[in-house]
């Protein structure tokens, strides 16, 4: 008669510990792979957004934040994004894999669903220790209720329209079809990635990071490893060939700068 509270005991301490992997193993699950465990990179792109005829403006003190020696270091970064030298447009993405979507949640337009306030839980210190990859805040407006979305990317001489599940959900080099520098060529030194062919990183002897140059377009887009341009519009109804074109023409310009800005 005494083994039945021993076993009673059994499976509430079994039954606990069912709960307690379920929920963990669900929250692991959760988390997209390149937030479990983030990888290095180091590439940008020139994003505008505009929220119901509301431009968002990233050169914002809310967007920016000082930038430390280790920006362009191989070094992974704490921060899967970020805009720095006050430069509106030009997003830098430290870490591989990173989606559209992950980039407009992390400042604050929660186009993924989940916790409206983190990407997930970063893994990289041990499947024990996982730390809570915070929103770095609540900057982007949001949308009316009957906003829609549209998509661009292209130039000051071509645009396309995109489509926004691939932008929200694809890595970010797959929708733009553009790959990293960093991962073009693995014969090349981590170091000579990173350090582009006549360029100067921020930590670097030079860093004016002058307009007046005289590389070319093509040159410029490989010393920013610069994937792309994108063009947003939330709202009710299709933009218009001239709004859309207003903001390619409007691109930041590019310096001669590995880090970009």
């Amino acid at each position: 008669m005494k083994k039945k509270p021993i076993l009673i005991a059994t499976s509430i301490l079994t039954a606990i510990v069912l709960v307690v992997v379920g929920i963990y193993g669900l929250t692991y699950t959760s988390t997209p792979a390149n937030i479990r465990t983030p990888e290095f990179e180091h590439y940008h792109l020139r994003a505008q957004v505009v929220i119901d005829g509301e431009y968002v403006d990233f050169s914002k003190d809310e967007f920016q934040r000082e930038y430390d020696g280790n920006t362009c270091s191989a070094e992974i970064s704490e921060e899967p994004f970020d805009f720095h030298d006050n430069m509106d447009q030009f997003v830098h993405v430290h870490w591989d894999g990173m989606t559209g979507g992950q980039l407009l949640k992390y400042y604050g337009l929660n186009v993924l669903g989940g916790d409206d306030n983190s990407l997930g839980k970063n893994y990289t210190n041990g499947i024990l220790s996982p730390e809570n990859v915070d929103i770095y805040g609540d900057f982007i407006p949001q949308p009316s209720e009957t906003a829609n979305y549209f998509v661009y990317v292209g130039d000051k001489n071509s645009y396309q329209q995109k489509s926004w599940d691939e932008f929200v959900n694809k890595d970010l080099e797959e929708f733009f079809g553009q790959k990293s520098n960093l991962s073009q060529d693995e014969q090349v030194s981590l170091l000579e990635k990173i350090l582009f062919p006549k360029a100067y990183a921020h930590d670097g002897e030079m860093d004016g990071h002058s307009e007046d140059s005289d590389k070319s377009e093509d040159e410029l887009k490989r010393i920013n490893n610069l994937i792309g341009n994108v063009v947003i519009f939330a709202q009710d109804t299709e933009p218009t060939s001239e709004q859309i074109t207003e903001k390619f023409n409007n691109l930041v310009p590019l310096h001669d700068s590995t880090c970009g800005g």
